[in-house]
């Protein structure tokens, strides 16, 4: 890995950096659709899954919320959880 004057590291090496200048379109596109995959398979493996029980014990202890209403909640969440996480997307 290269450093500048200032001693900070490059994450780019020169001869990938000229490789990058001469892409066509449709390599600019994919080079960049790499990076954000890469980018976000980064950041969730970096955030911690989330346990419904921990998330049901929480809401159960709140004051007003009945069996029904729990259900109905924990319902919602496993359906955001089953769709991938995204929402429900």
């Amino acid at each position: 890995m290269s450093k500048n004057k200032k001693g900070n590291n490059y994450l780019i090496t020169r001869a990938r950096y000229k490789s990058i200048k001469a892409f066509d379109h449709q390599q600019m596109e994919q080079f960049c659709t790499d990076i954000y995959k890469s980018g976000y398979q980064d950041g969730r493996e970096s955030v911690p899954g989330v346990d419904v029980e921990t998330i049901m014990e929480a809401i159960r202890s709140v004051k007003g919320i009945g069996a029904k209403r729990l259900y109905a909640i924990r319902d919602s969440i496993e359906a955001i959880f089953e769709g991938g996480g995204e929402n429900g997307k």
